[in-house]
């Protein structure tokens, strides 16, 4: 810590918990209409589903998007891939957005070999119409440094931002705030949402910037200043839900967690405050990481993951 000392940092702790109880305060006629659109994610859900089960019951449930299963567009023809889109189109559908999975943790080597990997991905989402992609950055490290950590994953992420950028896709970096995942590692790394915005503006590149969880978000301590601090091209993704009670919030694990608005733990409306303040038009859907909802049927699992985004969107009103 430098330039503060441990009473100013608690301090500063204090302020912004009084800027987070604040947030959420704010009257929702104040707002300018919500843009977001509701994303069907099937395998954060618990549901199997190829792309095109998938858009039908994106259709059936009230989605607007649906995160593209890049394995499955693979193996498609292009006959069957417009037909597909066509089918997105007919059901006033988009594209959430694509997981491309992290590539910070590993050697020189391994790194180029998810790069070409990448590459491929690339081409592929390039030609099924994907605009959107996200990742993941793990908060700790046990070799490197917060500096060199820092270094590495800003390269490394301009590389890729680039090669992405050459096939018109944005991508997102995670940032995770759970105190327990940040144990894991000797050196602590970004874990905040100030901290991911000052990595991803680093890069130097317009398609390159956030993907946020309201799971972090809450970890983390940020609030709904923190949010609006961003710009609607700096928010790629978004991803609601709620936590487990009876257990002190930095002791519990990332998983599992609950679907958004079923134990009230987390305050989500200075959250979606956030988003329709910076005028997110992305795609918004939920991670409860919850095994019971696997256990349905398909339809009512939908159902059950749907109402609950649905008395999330009901906080802004």
């Amino acid at each position: 810590m430098t330039g503060m000392n441990r009473r100013e940092f608690l301090q500063g702790l204090a302020g912004a918990a009084v800027v987070a109880t604040a947030g959420g305060s704010g009257r929702a006629g104040d707002l300018p209409k919500p843009k977001f659109r509701l994303n069907l994610n099937c395998g954060q859900i618990g549901v199997r589903a190829t792309p095109a089960e998938a858009i039908r019951l994106a259709g059936k449930h009230g989605y607007k998007a649906v995160t593209p299963m890049s394995y499955a567009l693979a193996k498609m023809p292009d006959e069957q891939l417009t037909r597909l889109l066509g089918e997105m189109k007919a059901a006033g559908l988009e594209w959430g957005a694509a997981p491309i999975g992290p590539f910070f943790q590993d050697d020189e080597a391994q790194f180029k070999e998810r790069f070409a990997r990448i590459a491929r991905d690339a081409k592929l989402l390039q030609r099924a119409r994907v605009t959107r992609s996200f990742t993941w950055v793990m908060p700790s490290s046990n070799t490197r440094t917060y500096r060199a950590q820092f270094r590495l994953v800003v390269r490394r992420t301009r590389e890729v931002g680039k090669l992405l950028a050459d096939h018109n896709v944005r991508i997102g970096l995670e940032y995770l705030g759970t105190k327990t995942l940040v144990l894991r590692g000797k050196y602590p790394f970004v874990q905040t949402l100030a901290e991911m915005k000052e990595l991803a503006e680093e890069t130097g590149l317009d398609n390159v910037g956030l993907a946020l969880d309201a799971w972090h978000w809450w970890q983390a301590g940020d609030t709904e200043e923190d949010i609006a601090t961003l710009t609607n091209r700096q928010a790629v993704c978004a991803d609601l839900c709620d936590a487990p009670t009876g257990t002190p919030r930095h002791q519990m694990p990332d998983s599992p967690r609950k679907l958004p608005c079923t134990t009230g733990v987390i305050d989500l409306k200075p959250f979606l405050r956030g988003l329709v303040r910076i005028g997110f038009d992305g795609p918004l859907g939920t991670e409860p990481f919850d095994k019971t909802l696997r256990k349905l049927p398909t339809d009512q699992a939908l159902a059950t993951a749907t109402a609950a985004m649905n008395k999330a969107r009901a906080l802004l009103r």
